[in-house]
């Protein structure tokens, strides 16, 4: 086949591919015996397991990461109202194989507890069982070659403007902050701490040469026992700020990228400096995993044929993301717990975790909607002075309002949801109304729907049939066909028969004849 004087012109895309997308299992299984100084069990209030990813990497075509499970069970011993706490942490190394090729990867793993049961052998044993099962997805990268244009053979080339990731970088690090924290003056001092959390707002990123400087707050709640007002078995919530700021090297990067930046906690560890303490030691784990996309603009081949030869032509099969457009949306509920035994004399304090998020197409609206639920909690004590653990669900279902041109067929959203606040108020003597006010944020990312071209050729061994004998034909049209179609079923161009019908838009508006120049 004689090619030398037909000339194909290819960019390089870099298409997201995703390699994993699975979830692992794992069971939590433990006995407790109670230390010495730790008084009798009479009633438990709360057990709970919390899990959080601390280390993650890829080695060949093995995934491998490190979960944590903090188990901390709260209870009551006999004849006293103080909160008593009891913890332990477990690590579990975990692996899965990761099958094919994984080029460039970015691991996201999500971590939830699916169920924890706790019964009480006696009064100093307790049976501990429970199950995490945590999302596992690794997103690699896919170089595809793009046609974008094409030379001799008298090709014709049908293009389309598309902005596409020329470049990919990924970057992960493990930071720990310590520091050092102070209650105030009017706060009491610390006896044991029975709750801690950590939610991370990141703030300004600034991208210099080869590094991303990232900066956000580490915001930190804590419920710790202590001696108030003279009742000794009491207990007080408490916020701190911590700010942090952190230089992530990536090699290649520099303005002309855009970066998207996930930082999860991966353990808050709040140690009392000494009894009765009022200076606070905290060790902070974050997981920062960073993506930095470099897009750029061409017109690229999505059609060809040639008026002189037959082509063979591969689709590319490539799907092509977008620049991903940020969501940042506040959603609020509430719910009511009721206590029904007496009245509620004081609540220490109340918190919110949201789960089971999803996100959905809705067709008839023409929007997303994200789905889930709030599971809220509250500690406080009876009018006997003994302490209550109280539960409430609520669901949710939130709009979020795209471009009239987006739909669930070339769009999707990696949704992520945190708490930002967390308030409650009591309604009467047995009821409290707890309210939250949620963050549903993340990226909405719109696939490019064109069929684009990586391979094109031109058999100039192989002529098409030539129409010899008149240079014109006579065609009926339809209303809206596209010129394209109609040139390439005759092996003329788009050109000769917009200038012989005295046309200037490439669709038809009506339909009638049409006079088809024959070019071959």
């Amino acid at each position: 086949m004689d090619t030398m004087d037909f000339k194909v012109n290819r960019e390089i895309f870099t298409a997201g591919k995703v390699i994993l997308d699975s979830s692992c299992e794992q069971s939590v299984e433990r006995d407790f015996v109670l230390p010495d100084y730790c008084p009798d069990i009479f009633r438990i209030l709360k057990c709970r397991i919390t899990p959080k990813i601390i280390s993650q990497s890829i080695n060949g075509e093995k995934l491998t990461f490190e979960l944590s499970v903090l188990i901390r069970v709260l209870y009551q011993s006999e004849g006293s109202s103080k909160v008593n706490c009891l913890e332990q942490k477990v690590n579990y190394s975990k692996s899965v194989d990761i099958s094919g090729e994984c080029s460039n990867p970015m691991i996201s793993i999500t971590p939830r507890t699916d169920y924890v049961n706790c019964r009480v052998v006696n009064q100093r044993r307790l049976d501990v069982r429970g199950a995490v099962t945590s999302r596992v997805k690794v997103t690699g990268e896919k170089k595809q070659p793009v046609v974008v244009d094409a030379f001799g053979g008298n090709i014709q080339l049908k293009k389309s403007l598309v902005t596409y990731p020329a470049k990919r970088l990924v970057a992960s690090k493990r930071v720990t902050v310590i520091e050092e924290l102070e209650l105030g003056g009017s706060k009491p001092a610390v006896g044991a701490v029975i709750r801690s959390d950590c939610t991370v707002f990141p703030h300004e990123q600034k991208i210099i040469a080869g590094k991303l400087v990232t900066k956000g707050d580490a915001e930190i709640s804590m419920l710790y026992t202590c001696t108030k007002d003279g009742v000794e078995d009491s207990a007080e919530p408490m916020k701190f700020t911590i700010p942090f700021s952190q230089i992530i090297d990536i090699e290649g990067i520099d303005e002309s990228f855009d970066a998207f930046v996930d930082i999860t906690p991966g353990s808050c560890e709040i140690m009392p400096k000494g009894e009765n303490a009022t200076s606070l030691e905290c060790e902070l784990v974050l997981i920062v995993n960073c993506t930095a996309l470099k897009y750029e603009t061409c017109e690229a081949v999505t059609d060809a044929y040639s008026t002189c030869y037959e082509c063979e032509m591969e689709n590319s099969g490539c799907r092509l993301d977008s620049k991903p457009m940020a969501i940042n949306e506040t959603h609020d509920l509430s719910a009511q717990i009721s206590y029904e035994d007496e009245c509620i004399k004081c609540i220490y304090d109340a918190w919110c975790e949201a789960d089971n998020l999803s996100v959905r197409f809705d067709e008839t609206g023409g929007k997303f909607i994200a789905s889930g639920s709030v599971n809220f909690s509250l500690i406080g004590k009876n009018e006997s002075n003994c302490p209550i653990y109280l539960e409430a669900e609520a669901a949710f279902d939130h709009d979020i309002e795209v471009s009239e041109n987006c739909n669930g067929n070339n769009s999707y959203i990696e949704p992520k949801v945190r708490v930002k606040s967390c308030s409650y108020h009591l309604l009467d003597g047995n009821t409290a109304e707890v309210k939250a006010e949620i963050e549903i944020g993340g990226f909405l990312y719109e696939a490019c729907a064109k069929t684009m071209l990586c391979d094109l050729k031109a058999m100039t061994d192989k002529p098409k049939e030539k129409q010899n004998g008149y240079a014109l034909k006579l065609c009926y049209c339809s209303g809206h066909e596209d010129i394209w179609e109609i040139a390439k079923k005759y092996s003329t161009s788009v050109n000769a028969i917009l200038e012989e019908n005295d046309l200037t838009d490439d669709k038809l508006s009506d339909c009638g004849m049409l006079l088809i120049p024959l070019t071959n």
